[in-house]
């Protein structure tokens, strides 16, 4: 089974918003506080993700030509503003189908490659305050908490891991 990592082209973007649409529900089902739909949704549309893909920035690991996990990767993220200014990759709308288990984990993986090949010095993400699973998930995954962030509905957690 060939699996790979590789950026997801415009044409292709509904499959990234598809696994967010299927991991929102699988967090309702879970009880996870961390994408409320309605608001989630309607901000990271197909047209959030289509202008992702034509900027170079939506990435993809696909099992054969399966897509099984997506991710926004940014080069700047304002919810880092005020910490250590230094080379990363900021992970955004992490999803991984729900019927592979470790898709996301290999997703981070091979970001992580990628970013040590740009010469990233840090992968960068947040999440929920609060959310005592996905929070422990990513501290499992070696991210660090380094602070808060706070926008109107959402309050973050930001976590770091150095490359």
């Amino acid at each position: 089974m060939t699996i790979s990592f590789m950026q997801i082209y415009p044409a292709k973007a509904v499959l990234a918003l598809a696994l967010v649409e299927q991991r929102v529900t699988w967090l309702e089902t879970k009880r996870i506080e961390q994408w409320e739909r309605s608001h989630y949704l309607s901000r990271y549309n197909l047209a959030y993700f289509e202008n992702a893909a034509r900027l170079g920035r939506l990435w993809g690991l696909f099992e054969e030509s399966r897509l099984v996990a997506s991710a926004v990767l940014l080069d700047e993220d304002p919810r880092w503003q005020d910490y250590e200014k230094a080379p990363a990759w900021y992970v955004h709308n992490l999803a991984s189908a729900v019927d592979k288990p470790g898709a996301g984990a290999e997703f981070l993986h091979r970001a992580e490659m990628k970013a040590r090949e740009l010469k990233k010095q840090f992968l960068r993400l947040d999440c929920r305050t609060g959310a005592k699973k996905i929070n422990a998930y990513y501290e499992e995954k070696g991210f660090l908490y380094t602070g808060e962030c706070e926008e109107p509905f959402y309050k973050g957690t930001l976590r770091q891991k150095k490359l």
